[in-house]
């Protein structure tokens, strides 16, 4: 279990109780969650991402949203997981801050 993410989960979930923003938390993996804002259909997973920092791999928590869109067109493509994230990733898969996390989830 990573510490870290379980308190960016706990953070994002806090602050949208405090705006009476609804969020389903599911978990993946072992250090995984993916939240979901059902009402405005938003996606965010949660994960560890190994980068390169001068030479030595380092673990990140890193999030990314989720085109449920796109995501649901691959899968009835039959695109396995691993092909959308390897060939699909900027249509599919985006990249944000973890500071990112609620405000775009919960937008105002």
């Amino acid at each position: 279990m990573d510490f870290l993410i379980e308190e960016v989960v706990a953070s994002v979930l806090k602050y949208a109780t405090e705006v009476d923003c609804r969020l389903v938390v599911k978990k993946v993996d072992e250090d995984g969650y993916v939240i979901q804002n059902e009402q405005m259909q938003r996606i965010v997973a949660l994960g560890k991402l190994r980068v390169k920092v001068d030479g030595e791999e380092e673990e990140l928590v890193g999030a990314f949203t989720i085109n449920i869109k796109k995501y649901k067109w691959a899968d009835a493509e039959g695109f396995t997981q691993d092909q959308m994230i390897d060939e699909l990733t900027g249509e599919i898969f985006d990249l944000i801050g973890v500071d990112e996390v609620f405000d775009y989830l919960c937008p105002e």
